[in-house]
């Protein structure tokens, strides 16, 4: 709520109000989904700059002296902090867009601002290797040592654990070629195959290490579980001169070794080793549309699974990292979705497409910038709403249409992209919070605040970004069993979500029960160091170190006078909680208008991430809704298309977001 002169906010006039008009021909206006559509033709014929789209204001009480948000306070210009660890490093850049380092910067900006210095603060981890990982690369010409390796049995069970694990995010295993090569090696030659093959067995030797560590639960160890298998693994990984002559195998086992790098800690060796991959990637043509009738279908599918996934893969590393993606999508023109297949793998890869492009977006374009004025802020947001409804009427037709006859076979997937989804909501709507932080932050000393104006445009967005991060809270608080614990993904959420907690309640102490969520984080947190997580212990250490900052910041506005901030309803009333308010946010409309054509139940039980139907002793748990279902994990494309209809119809046709409903 900056303003551009350095006036009081007194003197500051109100910005016109954005026309709050709803029109619930909306939803269902939307174009139906092409299955053969690429994503390089998508951007080529839709890709107009923002400014085509406008806000609804009113000019006569438009002043010169607008309202001003900081997207990106604490980032700009980029920080740049001593590296301290034991490395050849002699700095580290917390890179502005980085969703990884932005607790560092926020922990920076506040403790500068606050002048209040902790005794012990917690060490931060960027830079820092919490699990220490080294290896020596042997020639070509040594044997690989195959001594310990389990039986096959063991071996198939390892495979199939990490299957579970993982390919409910990526497809980057060939699984005929690879058990082909599996039982070859079991009942052939097993020395003569491993050098004969010397890439397929650094696979299989990283697959036993992801196997191994999705079923440890050792605590207390220095190295990461599965780091033996892993580190044989490198040392036998061929030479890079001669590595993309593997193709299709070397851009698996490259982005497998990525992912694992990722998933100890070691973020930027992941993503040096994900580049390499996407270059072989590329090399091959698995970017474009391949030709089926030269190379096959079972082959183009191959390529197109493994190219998508590389795509999340880098969205995901590059948004972490807060660096520019590896290849842009004007460039690519792969199909996303199979013309023939149409299965549940693939329509998760579809949206997981979908939503990390959208994750990027948002990072380049809401956080280009320190500051933006707010009308501005309002119709990027307005877009990216647009296309999260979108989104949200997918995952709702997953729900009650493609899988309602398969509880397990949804559970897992589903999961994941709902805690994708609202991890969009958050990174779009948290500069709200954090201008917010940063105007109260410089009126310490000074109590002259008018935050009317903004609220009255901001209140529905901010009331929706704290619903997502108590819906990421609750899904991931369901079932202890249901969290994973090795993959970065769980952590990732929970980290994130509590953040935007703890910052919610301390600027907004009286709307949310901020406090009971942010405990509930710490319990997975508490449940992942139990099982033997060293990374979820740094990231408890730097929540609770930036809880103490937040609770500081607080006891200093008290004390100086700045009013406690609220955030009130069109009929004037306080939200006090947001998993049963936040439907009575917009203008009532029959629910009957978005769910007419869903099938009036099914089996779903209230466990959200439950691989098994309720078991016999739980047969008074009636199944839920739909309705009660998606609300249950809080996806509601009407309540999106109902926010996207207060801010005024987005031109979509001159978006410089995606259609949804095109890909």
């Amino acid at each position: 709520m900056a303003g551009t002169s350095k006036s009081s906010a007194s003197k500051r006039k109100t910005i016109g109000r954005v026309n709050h008009t709803i029109n619930p021909s909306r939803l269902d206006s939307h174009p139906q989904p092409s299955n053969e559509t690429s994503f390089g033709s998508i951007l080529e014929s839709h890709v107009t700059p923002l400014e085509a789209i406008q806000v609804d204001v009113s000019p006569e009480t438009t002043t010169h002296d607008q309202l001003e948000i900081f997207t990106n306070p604490f980032a700009l210009p980029s920080t740049i902090i001593k590296n301290t660890h034991k490395n050849r490093r002699h700095w580290i850049w917390l890179a502005p867009s980085s969703t990884w380092s932005f607790n560092v910067r926020l922990s920076v900006a506040m403790t500068d601002k606050l002048q209040f210095r902790l005794e012990n603060s917690p060490p931060s981890a960027l830079g820092a290797d919490v699990y220490p990982l080294k290896w020596r690369s042997l020639p070509d010409d040594v044997l690989p040592d195959i001594s310990g390796i389990p039986s096959i049995d063991r071996a198939l069970y390892l495979f199939n654990t990490v299957k579970f694990h993982i390919g409910h995010h990526y497809q980057f295993i060939d699984d005929q070629t690879f058990l082909q090569n599996l039982n070859e090696f079991y009942y052939g030659n097993a020395q003569e195959k491993a050098l004969e093959l010397r890439l397929w067995f650094v696979q299989f030797l990283i697959v036993l290490a992801f196997g191994s560590a999705f079923l440890s639960r050792a605590k207390n160890r220095n190295e990461p579980p599965g780091a033996g298998y892993f580190v044989r693994a490198m040392e036998l990984l061929p030479d890079l001169g001669s590595l993309w002559k593997d193709s299709l195998l070397a851009v698996e086992v490259l982005a497998l070794a990525g992912l694992y790098l990722y998933s100890i800690g070691h973020r930027e060796s992941a993503n040096v080793y994900l580049g390499q991959a996407l270059r072989i990637a590329q090399l091959e043509g698995l970017h474009t549309r391949l030709p089926e009738s030269e190379l096959g279908h079972e082959t183009v599918e191959r390529c197109r699974r493994l190219w998508w996934t590389l795509y999340i893969m880098d969205r995901h590393f590059s948004t972490s990292l807060g660096i520019p993606m590896s290849t842009t999508d004007s460039d690519i023109s792969a199909l996303i979705s199979s013309s023939t297949t149409g299965s549940q793998e693939d329509t998760i890869l579809n949206l997981q497409v979908k939503l990390s492009h959208l994750t990027s977006v948002i990072l380049r374009t809401i956080y280009a910038t320190d500051k933006t004025e707010l009308g501005a802020f309002l119709e990027k947001t307005k877009s990216i709403l647009h296309t999260l409804a979108g989104h949200a009427q997918e995952i709702e037709e997953i729900i009650h249409a493609k899988f309602h006859n398969s509880v397990a076979a949804m559970s897992q997937g589903t999961r994941h992209i709902t805690l994708l989804y609202h991890q969009c909501v958050i990174l779009a709507t948290r500069p709200l919070l954090l201008s917010v932080l940063k105007e109260r932050l410089e009126k310490l000393g000074r109590a002259d605040e008018d935050w009317q104006g903004f609220f009255e445009l901001t209140t529905r967005l901010i009331t929706t970004s704290i619903k997502s991060a108590t819906k990421t809270i609750q899904i991931l608080s369901e079932d202890d069993n249901q969290t994973d614990v090795f993959l970065p993904f769980d952590l990732e959420f929970i980290y994130g979500a509590a953040l935007h907690m703890v910052m919610a309640s301390s600027l907004f102490p009286g709307v949310t029960d901020g406090q009971g969520y942010v405990q509930q984080a710490h319990s997975i947190f508490d449940d992942m160091i139990g099982k033997g997580n060293k990374l979820a212990q740094g990231h408890r250490a730097e929540l609770a170190h930036l809880e103490t900052l937040f609770q500081e910041f607080t006891r200093q506005s008290e004390q100086q006078g700045l009013e406690t901030l609220t955030l009130r309803a069109p009929d004037g009333s306080e939200y006090d909680n947001f998993a049963s308010h936040h439907a009575s946010l917009g203008p009532e409309i029959d629910p009957a208008l978005v769910m007419a054509s869903v099938p009036p139940t099914i089996g779903i039980p209230l466990s959200i991430g439950g691989d098994m139907p309720p078991s016999p002793t739980s047969g008074t748990t009636q199944p839920l809704t739909n309705m009660e279902f998606l609300d249950n994990i809080g996806i509601s494309s009407f309540d999106f298309f109902d926010i996207v209809d207060q801010l005024g119809q987005p031109e979509m046709e001159n978006s410089d977001i995606l259609d949804p409903q095109l890909m």
